[in-house]
C-alpha cells in the first residue's frame, strides 16, 4: 500500500458496548454523524490531490449510517483499517463488498466483560471466520484490566483455534482509582509480557498477518512500555504534516485536540509543510512511528511518570466531562441499530 497520509478518524460515538475503560461512546449518536454522504466524503479526500490511509475507529464504526457503503466508496480511490468489535451483523456484509486488498488489516476489540455479558462469542467466531475466509489481514487485543488477567487465557485460546491472535492492551491513565499502566503488580507485568511474546508467534506464522510495524494500533509495543510511556515533549515530530486525527465532527487535529487544522464539512485542511516539535497530547503508538527517533530510541527513553493526585483527579474530571458531553449532544438524535 502506498499512500500520502494516514489520519485516525473516529467517525462516530454510539456503541452497544459499555466499557468501564472506554472514553468515546454514547448510547445514541451525535446529529453531526452522516452528515455527509459517502460520495461527499470521498469528494473531499480527493480533493486534498492525496491518497488516504483512514484508519477507522468510533464509538462502534459499524453503526456509521451507510457504513458499508462508506467504506466502498472510499476504497475506490483509498485505503482503510478498521478498529471494531466486531458483533455487527454488517460484518458478513462488508467482508461481501469490499476488497481485501484496500483494507489495511481489521483490529478486534475483544472486550471480554461485554461479550461474555451478551453470550456473543459464538457470533464474534462467525464473524472472524467470514473475514479471513475473504482474505482480511485481522488480529484481536483485550484491554488488560486487573480482571482480564484471569481470562485471557482462556479467550486466546479461542481465537487461536479461529487463527487470531490475541494482544494484550496496555491500560493508560485512570481505571478504578489507580493510574495505568504505572498500577501494573511485578505478577501482572511477567503474565502481560508472556501473552505479548505468545501473540506475537501466532501472528508470525499467519500468511494473513498485518504489518504491525506499520500498524496504527499496535499492541504488541505495549510490553516494552509497562512503566510508563515515554515523553514526546518537544521531539520533532511528523503529525500535521504525513498524520492528522478526525473527529466525528469533522475537525482535523494535528493530534489530540488542540490543533486544529481544518474540517471536513468546510472543505479545509491546512496541513504542516514540516516537521514540528511535539507539543500536544499524543498517542503512544503514533509518536513511535512518527517522531524521529532512531531505532531502538524509544526503549530507553526517559517515562512519563504517574501524574500527581491533583492532576490525575482533573484528567478524570475532564473525561467524565467530556463523556457527559457526548451524551448530552446524543440525546438531540436517536441512535441507530
Amino acid at each position: 500500500m502506498k499512500f500520502d497520509i494516514e489520519a485516525d478518524w473516529a467517525l462516530n460515538l454510539l456503541c452497544n458496548y459499555d466499557c468501564a475503560y472506554c472514553f468515546s461512546r454514547a448510547s445514541t449518536e451525535h446529529p453531526l454523524v452522516g452528515r455527509m454522504s459517502p460520495e461527499e466524503y470521498l469528494d473531499f479526500f480527493d480533493s486534498t490531490g492525496k491518497t488516504w490511509l483512514l484508519h477507522l475507529t468510533g464509538g462502534e464504526p459499524f453503526f456509521h449510517p451507510d457504513f458499508v457503503r462508506l467504506c466502498r466508496t472510499l476504497t475506490s480511490r483509498h485505503y482503510i483499517s478498521l478498529n471494531s468489535n466486531l458483533s455487527s451483523s454488517r460484518v458478513r456484509e462488508f467482508a461481501a463488498e469490499i476488497d481485501p486488498a484496500r483494507v489495511r488489516y481489521v483490529h478486534c476489540g475483544v472486550h471480554v466483560e461485554e461479550r461474555d455479558r451478551r453470550n456473543a462469542w459464538r457470533n464474534l467466531q462467525s464473524n472472524l471466520a467470514c473475514l479471513l475466509d475473504r482474505g482480511f489481514p485481522l488480529f484481536a487485543s483485550q484491554v488488560m484490566t486487573p480482571a482480564a488477567f484471569a481470562e485471557f487465557p482462556r479467550v486466546a485460546d479461542l481465537l487461536a483455534k479461529a487463527r487470531v491472535p490475541l494482544m494484550p492492551k496496555a491500560l493508560r491513565g485512570s481505571h478504578q482509582g489507580r493510574w495505568y499502566p504505572q498500577a501494573y503488580t511485578e505478577d501482572e507485568r511477567t503474565q502481560f509480557r508472556r501473552f505479548s511474546e505468545q501473540a506475537e508467534r501466532i501472528a508470525a506464522t499467519n500468511p494473513w498477518q498485518p504489518d504491525l510495524h506499520g500498524a496504527t494500533i499496535n499492541p504488541l509495543l505495549d510490553r516494552d512500555y509497562l512503566d510508563g510511556v515515554p515523553d514526546f515533549t518537544g521531539i520533532p515530530c511528523s503529525a500535521g504534516r504525513i498524520s492528522v486525527s478526525i473527529g466525528y465532527d469533522g475537525k482535523i487535529f494535528r493530534c489530540g485536540q488542540k490543533t486544529i487544522l481544518g474540517n471536513i464539512f468546510d472543505r479545509r485542511l491546512d496541513l504542516f509543510a514540516e516537521d514540528r516539535p511535539c507539543d500536544d497530547e499524543y498517542c503512544f503508538y503514533w509518536c513511535l512511528r512518527y517522531s524521529r527517533f532512531e531505532k531502538d530510541a524509544a526503549a530507553n527513553y526517559p517515562r512519563c511518570g504517574a501524574p500527581s493526585r491533583l492532576k490525575q483527579t482533573l484528567v478524570t474530571i475532564r473525561g467524565v466531562r467530556r463523556e457527559i458531553g457526548n451524551r448530552i449532544a446524543a440525546l438531540s438524535q436517536p441512535g441507530r441499530p
